[in-house]
């Protein structure tokens, strides 16, 4: 074999998913991202997030009220890939599920359409982080509180779950500051709040208890995530240093080649092979040494799909440049 490898253009498109990744594990990072290998399993949790984003969308601009425009704006995207005899397999996250969320948000949550003036609805495009650099990103929505005229972000998040964890993690992670770091590109700094998280939780008991009976349950959060321009300076600086970090890795790889006994490039992090439900790579970093001998076709339950921000499809597209 001859290195490098056939290079992808994605290689050089970055988002925070990205960046996080490399953070995570930089193995992972070289498997997912240089090799384009994913479970042909699919990514349930991920479509429902993109299905659920079109509903809650809908609502934004049509209003809350509008609970079948909003429910047809999640099942004609959701149905693409997921149809109806797969519901009970992935409950709670299902379209019951759905239709409950949206009438709880016309229920309860009919004032942020009365409190606040939406500027923005889903938007993508690139935004720089240095002189030469820039990440690709995509925003759920931008909105003006009426009363102190302070912009933010609203960012819709399903969840199974919510925990101390689930809410601790936003206000230290990329995807946070690379949004209000859009904000700072779109308006004056004095005039941004930030990012409100905002969490539907789904769940469904079989047998209830005393508090809940059995059924679906939808639970709504929100975590103001927000912060100052000294916390982004931090965020800017460990962006930077995260994608000489990738850099690095892919200078090394470029040096590698299929007879060495050892991968010395994109290192594991072996602290992170049990996070969530453990890493699908986990039995390769087991057995190769050098991932390299065994690269020219993904193993048995993957395919070559390389993860491309760019082609986002979103109802906004707007680059961005430093204000």
């Amino acid at each position: 074999m001859t290195f490098p490898l056939p290079e992808q253009p994605t290689w050089k498109i970055r988002d925070s998913s990205k960046l996080d990744n490399h953070l995570e594990c930089a193995r992972k990072f070289f498997f997912t991202h240089i090799l384009g290998w994913r479970s042909e399993q699919p990514a349930h949790d991920l479509y429902f997030g993109e299905s659920w984003h079109k509903a809650r969308e809908w609502q934004l601009i049509h209003g809350y009220g509008d609970i079948e425009g909003a429910y047809l704006a999640f099942i004609s995207h959701y149905r693409l890939k997921f149809p109806p005899e797969t519901d009970e397999l992935y409950r709670p996250k299902d379209p019951f599920a759905v239709g409950k969320a949206l009438n709880k948000f016309a229920d309860e949550q009919q004032s942020d359409l009365i409190e606040n003036e939406l500027l923005l609805t889903e938007t993508s495009g690139t935004v720089p982080v240095a002189e030469d650099r820039f990440l690709y990103y995509r925003m759920d929505s931008v909105l003006r509180e009426k009363e102190s005229g302070k912009v933010f972000s609203w960012d819709h998040k399903s969840a199974k779950k919510f925990s101390r964890s689930w809410e601790e993690k936003f206000y230290l992670s990329t995807q946070n500051g690379t949004y209000t770091h859009c904000l700072y590109c779109m308006y004056p700094i004095e005039e941004v709040l930030g990012v409100e998280f905002c969490g539907t939780c789904f769940e469904f008991l079989k047998q209830g208890s005393k508090v809940r009976g059995p059924g679906y349950h939808i639970n709504l959060k929100r975590v103001p995530a927000f912060k100052s321009p000294d916390q982004m300076n931090v965020w800017l600086w460990t962006v930077n240093n995260t994608l000489d970090n990738i850099d690095r890795d892919m200078d090394r790889l470029m040096d590698c080649k299929e007879e060495d006994q050892v991968l010395q490039a994109f290192p594991m992090n072996t602290t992170a092979c049990s996070n969530y439900w453990g890493c699908i790579f986990h039995d390769y970093c087991m057995s190769w040494s050098n991932p390299l001998q065994r690269c020219y076709e993904p193993p048995l339950g993957f395919v070559v799909d390389f993860w491309d921000p760019s082609a986002m499809e979103t109802t906004n597209k707007i680059n961005l440049e430093w204000k």
